[in-house]
Formats: structure tokens, C-alpha cells, sequence
């Protein structure tokens, strides 16, 4: 077999039999696969067979695509002559041209027909915008890549660049209605709004191609128009998968081993959980380590005749160095295996949020949100500069955002939803090492806003130009593929941040761009300018802990960013020095502040109301207090916004009603005081006789001076300890009663009669009861 050739630092791509893999070959130019040795990614050698007839013309058009990148279209790399042959390197594209792909098909679902003919139109739009770049063959030129279970993409992997923008005659608007309309009324009646009805290939192949072929710059406006009456074609409901006969191939899979292969080269390493692949990634493996039980993704690393012993030397040394605690913002590789001429490695699965995900989700951030993933962010890439590893590329599928909670957890699935600044915290963890997905051009790259570097120019790539081309994808000015972003509201500062950031990368094509640090405070200046930092009420989701609980302190209020800084003493728990610095942001990466600094992070300024602060070093036990839930009802909680009016008054009329009943209490209440006379007489009520023995008269008591309603005089008990009854009154009865004599039956009788018997009775002490 003979060896690779080498084109400047492009190595030729060879299958298993030697062979140079070629992509393009036509009587316009002929196009090769091969790795770049430098950037470590594959790209395309587009080589023109025939020499330049306008080299100022062919120049210009190369450099309008290098300064006006988009995701859509492969990125223009360099361009040239090198011995009387013209040529332009381009970003790999890792999927199937869509005429073959079309070709090799008899029938498609018609929603999948739909999307296809949706992802098409707006490459060509957006290729359209920067010119008369769409290639004579469109179909040939554009490329058919799966990212989800669902949904596919279009992307330009060829360019039109052999004339000037003028040169190529104009499309008529005309024509181009005319074939759109033939498209759409087609994909209508054959039933493709049917989420399970098939169409046939043929003819929608032809019919796309007639619809591309007559686009051009001049009816930008109608391709527009098409793309979005197909979208509204497209149903809401998607049942299953993408059948297997219908998914595009990946460009690199026949040129790797099988994953049977790689299954038997870790048998003893790695316990294989599933061989099912997930299209956004498709040449991994999910697995668990033998030895530790641990999660892991495994792939194979390319071989030397696709690739080059580089990519292996970044693997051990991202191996070695991610390892050390002095790196926790970086992805671990959990083992670099060669076994059988299959060399593989796998990576700990990074139980978190992807910055892909959450843009899917999400769509566009606001502009606080954005910061705060620029501010965490600036502490990876801080320990990705100092591992000195060769990683010159971050997609957006790269970038992970550590909540605590697993990634199949209900909570995360609640933390897509809402802001950034209402989650409890996160951490950012970068993937440093590179994998085929990455060097095979999957994903959503931020560079490919950005012109390509010269060598020297920069001390490193991820500078303040970086970090605006990665906010134009947060804030939905360059959205991911297939996304549509539609922003309501804060106008005035998103056009002061698109300013901003259109200025960072004017510096970049300059080689002067800006520093991280000096980027993020322009940007927090803009921020605190518009008062964006307003603290927000968090979303207390099912599991997640609130920021205080109700009736506790109310939160500090925030402080601006220009304002001098006040001091202030925090008082610290008992057990606990002072004199250790308070909490850090939550985004700074677990930096120490200085203990003299009064300042703080503006990331932990937006965090402020959104969650918990980091713990120090040693437990807080006022904060635990603080945020323990209440043990007082609720009802009986005084919440800080209630009106201080009608506090005085619940305070006033319950004074009242304790006071109220204080009064009853103690027998001086207004309703206890009636006006009763003296009584004027008493009488002793009349008890059973228990002896016949006369008992001690009782004197009378004075007659009173007026005349009051009769009452009766009770005198004291006598303690049951001496029983001392008094004797009751015998009355002899009437002669005509039946009543005996001795029954000890009490007579009713009429006042002052009780006087005149109790007077004649004979004095002297009463006798003792008799013996039981």
C-alpha cells in the first residue's frame, strides 16, 4: 500500500485499498477528502481543473465566503494556485450528496420529503445572499446530514467560484414561481401533509432539481416565500423514526471498522450497554466501565491512513492531563485502549445540559442569560489555554452546562424552560480531546462566523472575537440550523449587543481582536446600562429548593456595576472564621476571590435571586437556617408585602379582642357590671328534717328601707369533714292533708311566717345526728 500524499498540510484521505477517496469529479474540478494535520478535521480539496481566466474575480468571491460564514455552508478554509492549478479547501461536510441519495430511494414519507425540500431552500437562500455561489448541479453540491432521530439537514459542500458575481446570468423570477409552484401543489396532492404517507422519488427529485436550478440572487424573495409556505405543510405530529432505508450515510462510516470491532478490542475493559446510535453523534457507543461501573462514550481513534498519529498524541495527553485536579472544567478521558490495530478511547459522559440542547430548546437566550454562559465559559477555556492541548475547535455540543442533576431527571427537563438566572447553579465543562464527530464537521461551530487564523496571529483561539461569535448563536442573530428565532422585546439593547459583537469580529479579520476579559466587560457595561440585572422571582419547579423561603429576610438588593462599591460586614456563624472570603460567583469556576475585595461577580449578580450561592469551605448554618422551610404555618407568616396599613389594623383590633378578653377574665368587663339592690329579707331555705330535737333560733335581719323583690340567704357550708346539718323546721301539716307526720317533707311557707316558728323554738345547741 502506498503512502498518503500530502498536499501543504492537507493529508490525502485513502480507502482500504489505497486509493485516494474522491467526492467530486466533473469537467469543472475534481474534489478529494483530507485531514487537515493542523486544525485536526477533515476537509475538502476542491481542485479546478482549468486555469483562471479572472484570478481578481475567483480571489474575491473566496474571500466574500471566508468573511461571511454560516452554518448552512461549508466553511471556506484557504484558497490558491499552486503550480498553474487553482484551488479552495472547505470544511468536510459529513453526509451523502442528495442526488445519489435521492437516486438510490423509490419512495420517501412525505414529511420527510417536506423537510428536505424546507432545509434545501433556505441553504440556497442563505448561499444566495453572499452571491452567485450556488453550483451549476445543486443537487450534486448539497448534502444530506441526519442530526436527530427526525430531522436532517442540507448543507452546500460545493461552490460556484469560477466567474464574478456578474458573470452568471440572473434568474427569473418567472421561472423560479413557476417550478415552486409545481413543487408545492405536488407534495399537497400526493399526501404529503400525511405524517405516514409515502410519495414517489422520482419525481420529487426532478422537481427539487428544477426548483434549485432556476434560484438565484434575483428572487431571493420568492425562495423565501417557498420556504415558508413548506414549512406550513409540514405536519405538527411526527410519528417513529426515520426508516432505516431511508436515512443518509455518513461520509466517513465506510472508511472505519465495524463497532463489532470496537466492541471486541475493549471486551475486557468495557461492558457494552447498547450498539443503538444516536444521529447527532453517530460513531459512539454507549458503555460502562468494568472496573469502576462508570458511564462512559466510546470510538475508535481514525487510523494513520485516514488520518494521522497526531490525533493519537492529543488523546494521551488530554488522557493524562484531564485527570489532574487542576483541570475540573475539562471533560475526562477514562482510558486511551490499542488492541488488534483498533485503537479506541472513551470519555465520561458529562451528566449535563448541552449548549446544542438548551439552543433547541430555548431558540434564542436574552441577553443576561448569554452572559452568564460567556462568564462561565471564560473559566474553562482559562484551563483549556494553560493544558496547552492541541484543540483548536468548540461546537456548541461541546460545551456543557453541570446542574447536579442527572440528564434523564425531570429537573433537567424543567430547566430547559426557563432562565438561566432561575436555575440554582452551574458549572461549564468543556470536551478538550478530539472526536470524529468533531473532526468529521458534525455540529454547530462559532468559528465558522469568524475569518480563519493566520498562524502567530493570535496567542490563542478562543479571544474576545470567539466569544461574539458564540453570542450571535446564543442570542438567536445566527441561529442553529432549522431554527427560527422570532425575539419580542429589549430591542434597543440587542442592538447595542449586535453592535458590540459585529465590532469584536471586525477586529478578528483586523488579526487585532480583543482579549476575553476586555470583551465581557464592554458587555456588562451594556447590561448594567439597560438595568438588565433587575432581580427575577425563581420558577420554584417540583425538587428544586427555593431561592428564600417566604417571611424569611428579603434578598439584598442589587447593586450596579458602575456605583462605588460599599463594604459590607457579613456577620459569620459561630465556629467559623470571619476572615475567610465570602461565596464566589457561581460561574467563576471555583476561583477564590481576595478577602479585601468589596466587589463582586457580575454573573453572581444575576444569580443573586436565581438560587442558593456556592457553600463556603466550612457548613453555613445560618445560610442552611435561612433556607430551611418555615416552621410556623403559613397563615401565620408576615409576608414583607403586605401594606402597612393594614397591618396597624390587624394589630390594632386584635389588641382589642385580647383585651377584651382579658377583662372577662378577670370580672371587670363593661357587660359584667349590673346595678342589683340590697335585698330587703332572707330567708334560710328549708332542708329535710333529719331530728326532732328544736333546733338554735336564728335572728333576723333588719328590714331594709324600700321594698326589693324577696331573696333568700344562703348561708355557708359547713366542711364535710364536721358534718353539722342544721336541724330543718317541723311545720305540723293541715288536718285534711295526707301528708305523715315525720316524712321529712318541706312546707312552702308565706313570708314571715318562718320568723314567728324559729321564735318560739327553745334556745340551746342541736343534737348530734344519729348513729349510721
Amino acid at each position: 500500500m502506498s503512502e498518503p500524499s500530502l498536499f501543504r498540510h492537507y493529508q490525502i484521505v485513502q480507502d482500504a485499498d489505497g486509493n485516494n477517496v474522491e467526492l467530486v469529479r466533473n469537467s469543472e474540478q475534481v474534489a478529494v477528502l483530507a485531514f487537515d494535520l493542523e486544525r485536526l478535521e477533515y476537509v475538502h480539496c476542491h481542485v479546478l481543473l482549468e486555469p483562471l481566466a479572472n484570478r481578481a474575480a475567483f480571489e474575491e468571491s473566496c474571500k466574500l465566503l471566508q468573511k461571511r460564514g454560516h452554518p448552512a455552508l461549508a466553511r471556506m478554509i484557504e484558497f490558491g494556485e499552486d503550480e498553474g492549478n487553482p484551488f479552495y479547501i472547505t470544511s468536510n461536510v459529513d453526509g451523502e450528496a442528495l442526488r445519489p441519495y435521492l437516486a438510490r430511494l423509490q419512495d420517501i414519507p412525505g414529511w420527510l420529503a417536506i423537510m428536505i425540500a424546507t432545509r434545501a431552500m433556505e441553504t440556497a437562500v442563505a448561499l444566495c445572499e453572499r452571491g452567485e455561489f450556488l453550483s451549476e448541479s445543486p443537487l450534486d453540491g448539497l448534502r444530506i446530514v441526519q442530526t436527530a432521530p427526525q430531522a436532517v439537514q442540507v448543507l452546500a459542500a460545493d461552490y460556484h467560484v469560477l466567474e464574478s458575481n456578474a458573470g452568471k446570468k440572473r434568474a427569473l423570477k418567472t421561472s423560479f414561481e413557476k417550478q415552486a409552484k409545481f413543487l408545492r401543489t405536488f407534495l399537497v396532492e400526493q399526501g404529503g401533509t400525511l405524517p405516514d404517507h409515502a410519495l414517489a422519488v422520482a419525481d420529487f427529485a426532478e422537481l427539487l432539481g428544477a426548483c434549485l436550478s432556476s434560484a438565484g440572487v434575483g428572487v431571493i424573495a420568492a425562495m423565501r416565500e417557498l420556504r415558508t409556505s413548506l414549512q406550513k405543510l409540514a405536519p405538527a405530529q411526527l410519528s417513529g423514526e426515520i426508516p432505516t432505508a431511508q436515512k443518509p450515510r455518513a461520509l466517513l462510516a465506510p472508511l472505519l471498522a465495524g463497532y463489532q470491532d470496537v466492541a471486541r478490542g475493549l471486551v475486557n475493559l468495557v461492558r457494552i450497554q447498547s450498539q443503538r446510535l444516536d444521529m447527532a453523534n453517530p460513531y459512539s457507543m454507549r458503555g460502562t466501565l468494568t472496573k469502576t461501573g462508570r458511564s462512559v462514550l466510546i470510538e475508535q481513534v481514525p487510523p494513520a491512513r485516514i488520518s494521522h498519529a497526531r490525533v493519537k498524541e492529543a488523546d494521551d495527553a488530554a488522557f493524562k492531563i484531564t485527570k489532574q485536579r487542576d483541570n475540573p472544567s475539562l471533560i475526562t478521558l477514562a482510558l486511551v485502549n490499542e488492541s488488534e490495530d483498533i485503537t479506541c478511547l472513551a470519555e465520561e459522559i458529562a451528566e449535563g445540559i448541552s449548549l446544542a440542547e438548551l439552543m433547541r430548546e430555548r431558540h434564542c437566550l436574552e441577553v443576561q442569560e448569554a452572559y452568564l454562559v460567556l462568564a462561565g465559559l471564560d473559566t474553562a477555556l482559562t484551563q483549556l489555554d494553560k493544558s496547552t492541548l492541541p484543540t483548536s475547535k468548540l461546537r456548541l455540543e461541546d460545551i456543557f452546562l453541570l446542574t447536579g442533576f442527572a440528564r434523564e431527571d425531570s429537573r433537567s427537563t424543567k430547566l430547559l424552560v426557563s432562565k438561566l438566572n432561575e436555575w440554582p447553579a452551574f458549572n461549564i465543562i468543556v470536551r478538550a480531546h478530539p472526536t470524529l464527530a468533531s473532526m468529521s464537521g458534525r455540529g454547530t461551530d462559532p468559528a465558522v462566523l469568524l475569518p480563519p487564523a493566520r498562524d502567530g496571529a493570535t496567542a490563542t483561539a478562543w479571544h474576545g472575537g470567539w466569544l461574539a461569535a458564540l453570542s450571535k448563536f446564543l442570542l438567536g442573530f445566527e441561529p442553529p440550523l432549522g431554527i427560527h428565532v422570532e425575539t419580542t422585546g429589549g430591542a434597543r439593547e440587542r442592538e447595542t449587543v449586535a453592535r458590540l459583537l459585529d465590532d469584536e469580529i471586525a477586529k478578528v479579520a483586523e488579526t487585532k481582536p480583543a482579549q476575553r476579559s476586555d470583551f465581557l466587560a464592554r458587555y456588562a457595561r451594556i447590561i448594567q446600562h439597560y438595568d438588565l440585572a433587575k432581580p427575577n422571582e425563581p420558577v420554584r419547579a417540583g425538587g428544586m429548593e427555593p431561592a428564600l423561603s417566604p417571611g424569611l429576610k428579603p434578598r439584598p438588593q442589587t447593586v450596579p456595576v458602575s456605583k462605588a462599591p460599599v463594604k459590607r460586614e457579613v456577620s459569620a456563624p459561630l465556629g467559623i472564621d470571619s476572615s475567610r472570603s465570602s461565596p464566589v460567583a457561581l460561574t467563576s469556576g471555583g476561583a477564590a476571590r481576595g478577602g479585601d475585595e468589596p466587589t463582586i461577580g457580575f454573573a453572581e449578580l444575576l444569580f443573586r435571586n436565581g438560587g442558593e450561592p456556592s457553600p463556603p469551605e466550612a457548613p453555613d448554618w445560618a445560610l442552611a437556617a435561612a433556607s430551611a422551610p418555615p416552621t410556623l404555618p403559613a397563615h401565620l407568616i408576615v409576608r414583607e408585602d403586605v401594606p402597612i396599613w393594614l397591618k396597624a389594623a390587624v394589630f390594632l383590633s386584635g389588641s382589642m379582642v385580647i383585651g377584651a378578653m382579658c377583662a372577662h377574665l378577670s370580672g371587670s368587663a363593661l357587660w359584667q357590671k349590673k346595678h342589683t339592690p340590697a335585698p330587703v329579707e332572707a330567708t334560710a331555705p328549708s332542708q329535710p328534717s333529719t331530728a326532732a330535737a328544736p333546733a338554735k333560733p336564728v335572728p333576723a335581719p333588719a328590714p331594709a328601707p324600700m321594698a326589693a323583690p324577696k331573696a333568700i340567704a344562703v348561708e355557708p357550708e359547713v366542711p364535710k369533714a364536721i358534718p353539722v346539718p342544721t336541724p330543718p323546721l317541723e311545720v305540723s301539716a293541715p288536718p285534711d292533708s295526707n301528708v305523715p307526720r315525720g316524712s321529712g317533707v318541706s312546707l312552702t311557707l308565706p313570708s314571715g311566717a318562718t320568723n314567728q316558728l324559729r321564735g318560739q323554738l327553745p334556745a340551746g345547741n342541736p343534737p348530734a345526728p344519729p348513729p349510721r
